[in-house]
Order: structure tokens, then C-alpha cells, then sequence
């Protein structure tokens, strides 16, 4: 099996680049993905000697004016990690990032809890993320919160008290052809996590996007939905990157002790690889 979609400490992974590599080989996985957000740090350690099968790639977060999508993460495989531009990009966008996360602790401040930006960033071997912004709240304050979770829940997700939306307006455009001129395929992360209908993937293909993410584990994400919805989701996304003629990918989104701990437990096809190299284009 193949597990497209994981991330490391350069994001808001718990394990660094070799850990993963070595744990995707431990629990018998043939390739994996390094899709980390807006960060490519982990994928630049690439060497193409690791004892699984590497791909590099990056998970990038689109909010799109022209179409009026929020928040949706569109997959990058097989990119150049090294491409000029996205390099270039990728700084703009860590830095959209970071403020977003200062004014969630501003937020979380006035709420009155008593953490800074400086706690939060001792978490993060890489760019902070809000899982980062969760652990300093369980440490500080852990009468109140047990685990990540109840921290999303109650603070941190879209409707959380102290949640602030970034202010870039990177597009499906932007994100679609910086993954291309970096060599890379584009794909919809986790379609079964928007409040869109297919409308969304339609609009992804018009303006160039290659396929959907159609394997994933959304009932070990995402704990209102139960493992049959979850494979009901799967099935339906496959159906629908049959009708838009799409490629398909698959991966357990993979973070450590952040999210996803099914890392080797969650079924991605071999074939999957296969149908994806047909396609891949040289980088620009």
C-alpha cells in the first residue's frame, strides 16, 4: 500500500523527515508523500535512497475570491522542491501563516488565556500550526483541556472562539500553476471535509486541476463521522472523478500524536502510483 498525503515537523507533524520515512517502512508501506503545509523543508531532504519510495510534495491552503471558497488545501505531488518560484511563494505564504497564528493568540488572550506567541513557537520544529497553539493551552491550562481536540473544538476549528481566517486570497489559479511549473500534479484535499457541493471540483478542473483526493480515512479525522460514511465518501469521490475524468489520490493525512494516527492501517492502492507517474509533466 501507498500513503500520499502525510506531513512532518516541518508543519504540524509530531515526527521529523526520517522518523516518518522510517516508520512508513516499518509498518510496510512501498511509497509515501511528504505534503507538508506551505513547506517543502522535509521534501527538500529527499535523496531517492530512503527505504521506501519518497514523493515530494506540499499541501497548500487556498482561499479563493473568484469562486468563493474558503479554506480548502489543495495536494501538490511530485513537485520540484527546489523550483525558484516556489520557493519565492512559499515565503509569502509562511509569513501569511505566522500572522494568522499571532492574531489566534491575540484572540485567545483576550478570551484570557495567558499564552504568547514565543510559547507557541517553541512547540514547532517547523512553521507553527494550531496544533502548536493547542499543546501550549493543554500544558498551561490542563484542568480544562485533555487533548487536541477538545482544544479545536471548543477554541481553534473554523467556528472556534478564537479561530482567524488567513487573509490571502491565493486562488485555485495560484496554487494549481505554482504545483505545475514545479513539475507537480494538483488534487483537492479531503473533498468530503468542505460544505460544498460538486461545484467545487468542477470549478478545480476548469481553471486546470488534475484529480481529487478519493482514499481517505475521514472517519479516524474527522470523529463525527463513522468508518461506513467514510467509506460511502470514498466511493462517492471515486464515482465523481470517474464523471469529471480525474486522477485520483489517496492518504491518511498523517501527523503523529497530532491527527491522523493511521499511518500503514489505511488502504491507498499501489495502482494509484502507477496511473499518476503516466502523468507527471517536467518542471518549468
Amino acid at each position: 500500500m501507498i500513503d500520499l498525503h502525510t506531513h512532518t515537523s516541518a508543519s504540524d507533524g509530531t515526527l521529523e523527515f526520517g522518523e516518518l520515512v522510517l516508520e512508513a517502512k516499518r509498518v510496510g508501506l512501498n511509497a509515501i508523500a511528504i505534503t507538508d503545509h506551505d513547506s517543502v523543508d522535509s521534501a527538500m531532504k529527499i535523496t531517492g535512497r530512503e527505504p521506501v519510495k519518497t514523493i515530494p510534495g506540499i499541501e497548500i491552503t487556498v482561499f479563493d475570491s473568484e469562486f468563493d471558497y474558503e479554506d480548502i488545501h489543495v495536494l501538490g505531488l511530485f513537485i520540484n522542491p527546489k523550483n525558484i518560484l516556489l520557493s519565492k511563494t512559499l515565503k509569502k505564504l509562511e509569513k501569511e501563516r505566522e500572522d494568522q497564528k499571532k492574531a489566534t493568540i491575540v484572540k485567545l488572550q483576550e478570551l484570557g488565556y495567558e499564552i504568547t506567541f514565543d510559547q507557541v513557537r517553541k512547540k514547532a520544529a517547523g512553521s507553527i500550526g494550531r496544533p502548536h497553539i493547542a499543546k501550549t493551552l493543554i500544558e498551561k491550562y490542563p484542568q480544562e483541556f485533555r487533548s487536541i481536540g477538545e482544544v479545536f473544538d471548543k477554541l481553534l476549528d473554523r467556528h472556534g472562539k478564537a479561530y482567524v481566517e488567513r487573509k490571502t486570497f491565493f486562488g485555485f489559479r495560484a496554487a494549481i500553476s505554482l504545483i505545475k511549473n514545479s513539475g507537480g500534479l494538483s488534487f483537492i484535499a479531503h473533498p468530503g471535509h468542505y460544505p460544498y457541493d460538486k461545484k467545487l471540483i468542477a470549478d478545480f478542473k476548469a481553471v486546470g486541476g488534475d484529480g481529487i483526493e478519493v482514499y481517505y480515512n475521514y472517519h479516524l479525522n474527522q470523529k463525527k463521522i463513522s468508518e461506513n460514511e467514510s467509506t460511502r465518501l470514498i466511493e462517492n469521490y471515486h464515482s465523481i472523478s470517474c464523471e469529471f475524468d480525474l486522477l485520483e489520490s489517496g492518504g491518511s493525512d498523517f501527523h503523529g500524536a497530532n491527527k491522523g494516527h493511521a499511518l500503514g492501517e489505511f488502504s491507498v492502492p499501489d495502482e494509484l502510483l502507477i496511473s499518476l507517474k503516466k502523468q507527471l509533466r517536467k518542471p518549468l
